[in-house]
């Protein structure tokens, strides 16, 4: 066995727990501030680095399991976003700038463990020590949950078999004209998906969902009252709504 082995697998144990548990409270955080969206509120430098690290596993031969954005950063970029409107909060509840400056402490067992250096008896004890104030801020069981529940976005399934039944409803209420139509929030979720940007990743035609979506919402924006019923249905006749949530709801069947 390697002298430091032992140690090593100790400090790294507890540095994965760490960084789970700060990626999935701050994707918590900016998707409450912002909304299902919140990823365009991330600093551009970073959304960029996102997309293209995204399209790098898209390549089918790595099989890679895919995570959720947050989970291409590195821990520096991390502790930026931790001072990020969105994720500041985060950082309050956790113990604000004190912890800041205890993460930064971390980088340096980080870097040993990268090289395949022994940890130091210092290094261990600081990477414990913030392991454990983040468990007495968060909780041992909500500290558990986030480590055992990664986010792995959402299955082109789960998002199907929401969407579908949605758009057939839609598809019967057409000749009742209603004055608007629901759109189940899932779609805007799976559009941020890392699938949603390839056909042959998401297991059917996006952009026939997308138009179908689309004259959905240009509906609901139509006069709504007394005497608007007319507009409505020249609307659906003109923009070939039928047929195009029908297909839209066919590519949605085929995941």
């Amino acid at each position: 066995m390697i002298p430091f082995e032992k140690q090593n697998q100790k400090a790294y144990l507890l540095l994965l727990r760490i960084e789970i548990v700060l990626r999935e409270c701050l994707s918590r955080s900016f998707q409450s501030k912002f909304g299902q969206r919140w990823q365009k509120q991330l600093p551009g430098d970073l959304l960029t680095k996102i997309k293209k690290s995204q399209e790098e596993e898209n390549k089918p031969q790595f099989n890679f399991i895919r995570l959720g954005p947050l989970y291409y950063l590195t821990f520096a970029e991390l502790l930026k976003l931790l001072r990020h409107p969105g994720g500041a909060s985060v950082a309050e509840k956790l113990g604000g700038d004190y912890f800041l400056k205890q993460l930064e402490n971390l980088f340096a067992p980080r870097n040993a463990l990268c090289h395949s250096r022994p940890v130091s008896s210092v290094g261990l004890l600081t990477v414990e020590t913030l392991y454990a104030q983040m468990e007495t801020a968060l909780s041992v069981e909500e500290f558990a949950r986030l480590v055992s529940k990664p986010d792995a976005g959402l299955p082109q399934e789960e998002a199907a078999s929401v969407l579908i039944p949605a758009l057939k409803n839609i598809l019967r209420e057409l000749p009742n004209l209603p004055s608007s139509f629901s759109i189940p929030e899932v779609f805007e979720t799976a559009t941020v998906q890392f699938w949603w940007a390839d056909n042959s990743l998401a297991g059917f035609n996006c952009s026939t969902v997308e138009a179908a979506i689309a004259r959905i919402i240009e509906y609901n924006e139509l006069p709504a009252g007394v005497g608007c019923a007319g507009t409505r249905q020249r609307f659906i006749e003109q923009r070939n709504m039928s047929t195009g949530v029908q297909q839209a709801i066919v590519e949605l069947e085929k995941v």
